[in-house]
């Protein structure tokens, strides 16, 4: 009896502390390396195909500000603008002219990207709904020629009927089709002083502007991202370091850009440099990293996301992180972000050292053209612009920037870039048509570029971990459990047998009379002696 017992409660033991090592040790480490061999970027896996064509469509919306004053405006009154959208597109990704270094850890690639316009997502609205918005090429080619010489500006001013169309304000009557990617057209059938300018508008090349065949030049605002690719990628491919799975080595060749303010010594500055990854994925094994780096090409510089909490999508559980609050913060010495003080727009609203108020940001050298970057509707951004018009309702849960990731894969979940386009519209010298114009930070459109997992990726995350991950925490606090309980009532059962044993078991001597009683009553002995 003795010996069972132990044997049971030696089997308690052993199971509670194998359920410990295979929880907590075995499982693990298996866990760890199966998903580093599923997050690494080899050839011919499942991931590998995953990343080279995203299995989903991202979304791209885009929301226009109409302007519904145009003509006061014209006259120096407050603009006043209202939001329309989203017009919605899916944006298709397939990596192109793929190669790996010698040893595996590190592929380059360009990217290419197609945007396809969603009618029933985006209904009641279309693509040839029509919306009156800044006109963009209009402004900044004046500002631009307005920084360069005044006697430009004199002859874009004689011929500015003939080059833009005669507008009769600095605002454009247009289509989301046209003004997003088919293209505004200018310069048409233009000759002499007119056609000399347009000449000079065109080699500028830039990215917004294109020229046609007949000559003529057309504005568009994302037709250059459209079945085109952002440049040729380094990235690392996890395969010798997985905390770096996806992170980018290199862009165009570079680790720096050209785009901010450099040192005084020449060298490369802190916003200069080339960081993180392209956010379309992240190295795995995120839980208690507090922040991650993302590069935009779109934007031309690195942002910081910080963790801000936990989150769940779809029941997958998630790790929450925001832009970092110094993304768009004050710009200056004072702060140690003065290189992205670049200073390219002048006789605009700016602060005494030149640089933009808070929430503001000078695109001049990403966008070849006079563009600010802001969060959307001015999330943010300082007084100085905000007071200046009407419609801005800015809104931290529509308008921040965010992504929920998984933390064991890095896998986005859920999220989305948000940010806005403005420019300064004003007053330009010798251009009549601005002369009653107040200085105003205007806004032209944002948009949300988002990942919202769609049914088949969440059941592949659910299927292929979460449900594994379960299932050997059911195994293991199983394990643990019935050990422990049986460890823990063998004791118990052999010591209430012992005494149930014990009280069953009586003295000899106590039998002895006991039976001779039992038999002198009964009779069976002699009589007593009289």
């Amino acid at each position: 009896m003795v010996q069972c017992t132990l044997i049971w409660a030696g089997i308690g033991v052993v199971m509670a502390v194998s359920g410990a090592l295979l929880g907590w040790v075995v499982f693990p480490r298996a866990v760890h390396e199966k998903i580093i061999e599923n997050t690494e970027l080899r050839q011919g896996t499942d991931q590998y195909k995953r990343w080279e064509a995203l299995p989903q469509p991202l979304d791209f919306k885009v929301y226009i500000f109409n302007v519904t004053n145009p003509y006061e405006v014209m006259q120096g009154r407050r603009p006043k603008v209202v939001e329309v959208g989203p017009y919605i597109y899916f944006q298709y990704r397939q990596k192109d002219n793929i190669r790996f270094s010698r040893d595996r850890s590190k592929v380059s690639y360009s990217q290419q990207q197609m945007y396809v316009f969603d009618p029933e997502s985006s209904y009641p609205l279309t693509e040839n709904d029509e919306l009156t918005v800044l006109n963009m090429h209009m402004n900044s080619i004046l500002q631009i020629a307005e920084d360069e010489t005044y006697d430009s500006l004199r002859l874009i001013n004689v011929e500015l009927n003939r080059i833009f169309g005669r507008p009769d304000t600095m605002f454009l009557r247009t289509t989301p089709k046209q003004f997003l990617f088919d293209g505004v057209p200018f310069c048409v059938n233009v000759i002499g002083i007119a056609k000399a300018i347009c000449k000079e508008i065109e080699k500028r090349n830039t990215k917004t502007i294109r020229t046609m065949p007949d000559g003529s030049l057309r504005f568009s605002f994302f037709s250059h991202k459209n079945m085109t690719d952002d440049g040729m990628f380094t990235i690392n491919t996890g395969i010798k370091d997985p905390s770096r799975t996806q992170m980018i080595e290199l862009w165009n060749g570079r680790t720096t850009l050209d785009v901010w303010n450099n040192r005084s010594s020449g060298l490369p500055s802190s916003c200069n440099r080339i960081l993180g990854t392209d956010g379309s994925g992240y190295p795995p094994f995120r839980t208690g990293v507090e922040r991650m780096t993302i590069f935009s090409t779109d934007i031309c510089r690195t942002v910081d996301i910080k963790l801000t909490g936990s989150s769940s999508y779809e029941g997958i559980p998630a790790l929450h992180y925001e832009i970092d609050g110094n993304f768009l913060h004050d710009i200056g010495p004072e702060y140690g972000n003065e290189c992205y003080c670049v200073n390219k727009i002048p006789k605009s609203i700016v602060k005494s050292n030149g640089c933009l108020y808070r929430g503001a940001l000078d695109l001049s050298n990403c966008f070849d053209a006079p563009v600010v970057l802001t969060l959307p509707h001015m999330l943010g951004v300082a007084e100085e612009y905000t007071a200046l018009i009407d419609g801005m309702d800015p809104d931290p849960d529509r308008h921040q920037i965010f992504v929920d990731v998984e933390p064991y894969t890095g896998t986005p979940l859920n999220g989305g870039k948000r940010v806005q386009f403005n420019m300064f519209l004003r007053r330009i010298d010798a251009i009549k048509l601005t002369d009653r114009l107040q200085p105003t930070l205007f806004p032209v459109i944002w948009i949300d570029e988002g990942i919202a997992l769609n049914e088949d990726m969440v059941k592949l995350i659910d299927d292929s971990l979460m449900k594994v991950l379960s299932l050997l925490d059911v195994v293991q606090w199983v394990l643990i459990g019935v050990g422990l309980l049986l460890a823990a009532l063998m004791p118990i059962v052999y010591f209430a047998k012992r005494c149930q044993g014990d009280s069953r078991t009586v003295s000899p001597a106590v039998t002895a009379t006991t039976s001779a009683a039992s038999l002198s009553t009964a009779g069976v002995t002699g009589p007593r002696n009289k």
